[in-house]
């Protein structure tokens, strides 16, 4: 019995040893191996498709587009450098004067998967407000890609011009979401951009009060972003002092925020509250307070 039990323990022992050498490679496995210089392999793009937009300097300058071309190899590293091809694709728009790449091909490293170059636009050459394609097409022969061999970057250079706080002093003008026409004016004081004339359509129609004195308020723009903020907390004298049916209301402050959506053109866009002893915005009744308007 001693003897039977023993040859099946070595019959046990002899096949577990034998099982925990095989194994079968993983794709994980296969990624991770050393490089094979013979091993199948192929090209395609990386982040191929892009929408890229010019930024703007705090001194109002405009900012290249700067980004990467890479691709990516598909299958082992290899142990000697890839260099890839790419050709331009006749469907791209934006002309070879409004870029720059810094080399002709791409050069993926001994034992990496990935390889890029750098793209610059030129942006004092594009036109303006205008969307421009750079097209390539990877062009690695019989190690090309089924798939992801063309990238396509929409390159724009955005519609800006650097004001100053002058540029923005006179009579503004458009519709409120309320449906009704809207004449704000603005001017300077100490330095400061001051707004008189917000929501007095609803406040003197649908809402039925008669104002009474109003004061200007100050406006926080940020002349770069194009930011755009009433702080009421800096309203030391009322927005608006107004009657009901003859009757004195209490005092309004006004909030507000919102963006200049075109500086060139000069277009506001700001959504905002009234203030009396606590904030209402209008969608108790209809639509949030907003106000789109354009210096005459």
């Amino acid at each position: 019995m001693k003897n039977i039990l023993k040859h099946f323990i070595l019959i046990a022992v002899t096949i577990l040893g034998t099982v925990s050498c095989e194994y079968d490679e993983t794709s994980f496995d296969l990624q991770s191996d050393a490089p094979d210089p013979n091993a199948t392999y192929y090209i395609q793009f990386k982040n191929a498709s892009k929408s890229l937009q010019t930024g703007v300097a705090e001194d109002g300058s405009l900012v290249d587009i700067s980004t990467t071309v890479t691709v990516g190899l598909l299958g082992l590293p290899r142990t000697e450098a890839t260099v890839v091809n790419f050709t331009i694709d006749p469907a791209t728009t934006i002309s070879p004067n409004m870029y720059q790449l810094s080399a002709t091909s791409i050069t993926i490293p001994a034992g990496e998967t990935t390889g890029s170059i750098s793209l610059v636009t030129n942006t004092e050459l594009m036109p303006v407000a205008e969307v421009l394609k750079f097209i390539l097409n990877v062009d690695a022969g019989e190690n090309t890609a089924t798939a992801g061999t063309r990238l396509e970057y929409k390159l724009e250079r955005i519609n800006f011009c650097l004001l100053t706080l002058s540029d923005y002093v006179g009579t503004w003008t458009g519709t409120d979401s309320w449906g009704y026409p809207t004449e704000v004016t603005t001017s300077l004081v100490g330095g400061k951009l001051m707004m008189n004339g917000i929501g007095f359509g609803w406040f003197q129609d649908w809402w039925g009060e008669v104002i009474v004195t109003n004061n200007p308020v100050e406006v926080d723009v940020n002349l770069i972003t194009g930011d755009f903020v009433i702080n009421d907390a800096k309203q030391t004298v009322p927005y608006l002092v107004s009657t009901y049916l003859g009757a004195l209301q209490p005092a309004y402050k006004i909030k507000a925020s919102g963006k200049i959506t075109s500086t060139c053109e000069q277009i506001i866009e700001f959504t905002y509250s009234f203030d009396q002893g606590g904030y209402f915005n209008g969608t108790a009744w209809g639509p949030a307070f907003k106000e789109v308007i354009k210096h005459n």
